[in-house]
């Protein structure tokens, strides 16, 4: 890790922690200006939280460093990601309960400062463009943040200030979310091998298949539409243009342990022409007329 990376980093670091505190200090405000914590309730609250910042901040330093080190040692920044999660919660069943947070967090953060995530442009495919990520993250942060205020503001008359900051820390989750979407959609293309395709798109969805399970995989024609009840599509925004079909129903894995099964999946690709020949190049048809014929040697 260089000194301008890690000086980086570091000052990324700073800014947000400094930003959590700063929220934190006007809901104590808010809440005291409510009389709605006093005395004794507002020290314990004040050293939880700062208890609570000192081990978010040593965790997260503590997870950056593991997964450039992962990083020199894997080569694969995912799979660095992967091993940084085990490494720094060491708990199987609090990696499956933050890792959502932890990515979410890292992505939209921290992840700018790293290189791209498309090593082998004929095993991994990157869907950055086609996602439409940036624009959805556009999208939904100019349609929020600029009125939140005002929001928060009349809440807190009308409703008092817990419920005014429940809405507020909900609306800029979900924006530091889709600005992570942007970054994850770089660093965590499609891969494929000979045996498995591995789908992601960004933090929202992921699944392993075997190649053998590919019935079909095809471009979508522009005037073509699809029910979103009988397969699963690529998140709203993006440009569906490959389609999949398998022989037996694939789980796909969501963020908050979401899962569903289906036989088909429509998905976006900056290149689908390139995916799709790699694909026939194991075996797999891309023609309909060939799709009953099975999985070609």
């Amino acid at each position: 890790m260089t000194a301008r990376h890690q000086m980086s980093v570091t000052r990324e670091q700073v800014k947000f922690f400094l930003g959590l505190g700063l929220m934190i200090a006007f809901f104590y405000v808010s809440m005291l200006r409510q009389q709605q914590i006093v005395g004794y309730e507002y020290a314990i609250l004040v050293s939880v939280t700062l208890a609570m910042l000192v081990f978010d901040y040593l965790k997260v330093s503590q997870f950056l460093a593991v997964t450039k080190e992962n990083e020199e040692v894997h080569g694969s920044h995912d799979v660095a990601i992967q091993a940084a999660l085990k490494e720094v919660l060491k708990s199987p069943l609090l990696v499956k309960l933050l890792r959502t947070e932890l990515l979410t967090l890292y992505y939209a953060f921290f992840a700018k400062f790293e290189r791209s995530g498309v090593v082998c442009e004929h095993m991994q495919f990157s869907y950055a463009r086609s996602s439409n990520a940036h624009d959805v993250f556009l999208f939904v942060a100019l349609s929020q943040l600029p009125f939140l205020p005002f929001i928060h503001a009349f809440l807190e008359y009308k409703k008092g200030p817990g419920i005014a900051w429940v809405i507020t820390l909900v609306t800029l989750w979900s924006v530091i979310w889709f600005l992570a979407q942007v970054e994850a959609a770089k660093f965590r293309p499609i891969e494929v091998s000979d045996e498995h395709l591995k789908y992601r798109y960004g933090l929202s969805w992921e699944a392993e298949v075997p190649l053998s399970k590919i019935k079909l995989a095809r471009c979508i024609a522009a005037a073509e539409s699809f029910n979103g009840d009988d397969l699963f599509m690529g998140p709203i925004g993006s440009t569906r243009n490959v389609l999949l079909e398998f022989d037996t129903p694939i789980q796909f894995r969501g963020p908050y342990l979401q899962k569903r099964s289906e036989r088909k999946a429509a998905i976006s690709l900056d290149n689908p022409s390139g995916f799709l020949s790699q694909l026939e190049a194991r075996g797999i048809a891309t023609d309909p007329k060939r799709a009953n014929t099975g999985r070609t040697k």
